[in-house]
C-alpha cells in the first residue's frame, strides 16, 4: 500500500510539472511589451530601398553608420542625443541592449510618419557576423534636424523600444 501511495504521489507531481511546462509557465519580462506595427507613410523609394538621407514629413533625416556614431549604452531602448553646440542635429539612438561578441546587431529596416508620430521599425539579428569591441554595443542611429512630437520604435517581431536615459 505504501508503494502505491508513493507511485501515485510521484505521478501527480510529474503530471503537475508537465502541465506547467505545456501551459507556458515562464518568466515574463516586464520591460518589454508587444504591439502590432502601425500603418505609416514609409520613406522607402519605389524599388523598396531605404534612402540614407531625405525628408520624412517635415523632418530632414540622415541614417548614420556605427562607425559615425559610437554606441555605449547597454540598456535596451532608445534615447535622443545632441551635441553641445548651437544648431546641431538630434540623434535618435536605438540600442539593442546587448554587448556580445556573438554578432548580435540591429538596423533600421523602415520608418515614416503616422500623423505627428515618427514610426521606426528595426530588425534585430542574433548572429550578424559583426563583433563589437571595448564598450561598443549594437545600435542604430537616425540623425534628424528636429525632434518629432512623438516617436514609436518597434522591432519587426512587434517588440516596443522604451525611452531610456543616455
Amino acid at each position: 500500500m505504501n508503494k502505491l501511495i508513493k507511485k501515485i504521489a510521484c505521478a501527480v507531481m510529474a503530471l503537475a510539472l508537465i502541465t506547467g511546462v505545456l501551459t507556458g509557465c515562464k518568466a515574463n519580462n516586464p520591460k518589454s511589451s508587444k504591439a502590432d506595427i502601425p500603418s505609416f507613410t514609409s520613406v522607402k523609394n519605389d524599388s523598396g530601398e531605404l534612402p540614407s538621407k531625405g525628408t520624412v514629413g517635415d523632418i530632414e533625416y540622415k541614417m548614420l553608420s556605427k562607425e559615425q556614431f559610437g554606441c555605449y549604452n547597454k540598456d535596451r531602448g532608445y534615447y535622443i542625443d545632441q551635441l553641445e553646440q548651437l544648431d546641431t542635429p538630434y540623434f535618435i539612438v536605438i540600442s539593442a541592449g546587448t554587448h556580445t561578441s556573438s554578432g548580435a546587431d540591429i538596423k533600421i529596416s523602415d520608418f515614416g510618419m503616422n500623423g505627428s508620430t515618427l514610426v521606426i521599425v528595426v530588425e534585430e539579428y542574433k548572429e550578424s557576423g559583426t563583433e563589437y569591441e571595448g564598450l561598443n554595443c549594437p545600435c542604430a542611429v537616425l540623425e534628424v534636424n528636429r525632434v518629432p512630437a512623438d516617436i514609436l520604435i518597434i522591432s519587426t517581431s512587434g517588440e516596443l523600444f522604451e525611452k531610456i536615459d543616455p
